[in-house]
């Protein structure tokens, strides 16, 4: 399994490393979804084994792991199923999100993702595929440059034009070379077109060959903005970009639109419980 990270030349964030490494590990048994080993996950993730052994043990005594003593296996439990699950309900409550996904992926037969604005980023917080699909260098928790991806493209069209000036003005300003500076006016008249047409297709812009399709889910469902995508070979995105638009609508339409009678939006209280108010 490739490490998670930015491929853009500028340095991240400092976090502390034992969050992200168990952030990681539940990132991991997300992505292989059945038991593992020390063994097995200190190398898909790279990190010292008995550092490794030492933060499943400590999982396992917060209740966020299960240890299979004869097996000598870990696997998550209910309770991280249940972290998160009031955040935006219209999405997470009843699972309609991940049903909505996996319909999409089994429709299309494509990678089906979810990603989100992290920074200067475009992050996948989501990702179904098959395990021997062209496309399993996307991962669980990557970044891409966000004016570099499609998704990051639709996460970017969620903005003004000031904001979008702003920010290209800043990245090119770290840029290492002329090859990853960022062309304003080419920009901005990028992000009109997905405006109109509601969706972006992005073609061999982070892999040669490999091409995606993205549009953004309803703004009324979750606090910021979400983007719903579909990877694949190019030629194949090329082929059916009408057809793999139309099912990924559909399907939106299916599991998180409410009928307009229902429609709310959700707000929180300064008390931090969530309130409905008409829409």
């Amino acid at each position: 399994m490739p490490m998670r990270g930015s491929p853009s030349g500028r340095a991240e964030v400092h976090v502390v490393k034992s969050a992200a490494r168990t952030l990681e590990i539940l990132e991991f048994f997300d992505e292989v979804r059945q038991p593992a080993n020390v063994v097995t996950v200190s190398e898909a993730l790279r990190y010292p084994q008995s550092s490794t052994a030492a933060l499943l043990r400590s999982m396992v005594a917060m209740g966020y792991l299960q240890f299979d003593a004869r097996a000598r296996t870990y696997l998550p439990t209910d309770r991280v199923g249940l972290l998160g699950s009031w955040i935006s309900p219209p999405l997470f409550e009843d699972g309609a999100l991940l049903r909505m996904m996996r319909a999409i992926h089994r429709r299309t037969g494509q990678l089906a993702l979810i990603a989100a604005r992290n920074g200067d980023f475009a992050q996948y917080i989501h990702v179904m595929k098959q395990a021997d699909a062209v496309s399993c260098h996307i991962q669980i928790g990557m970044k891409r440059p966000i004016a570099f991806s499609g998704a990051g493209l639709v996460l970017l069209a969620t903005t003004s034009d000031g904001e979008v000036k702003s920010l290209v003005h800043r990245l090119n300003a770290y840029a290492s070379s002329d090859a990853v500076r960022i062309h304003l006016p080419e920009l901005l008249a990028e992000l009109a077109q997905i405006r109109r047409r509601g969706y972006c297709v992005s073609r061999s812009r982070v892999v040669d060959n490999f091409g995606s399709i993205a549009l953004r889910l309803p703004a009324e469902l979750t606090s910021r903005p979400l983007v719903v995508g579909l990877g694949g070979c190019t030629n194949v995105i090329e082929e059916r970009e009408s057809e793999l638009v139309a099912i990924m609508r559909e399907e939106i339409a299916c599991h998180l639109v409410r009928p307009r009678g229902e429609s709310a939006s959700l707000a929180s209280s300064s008390d931090g419980r969530l309130q409905t108010s008409a829409a």
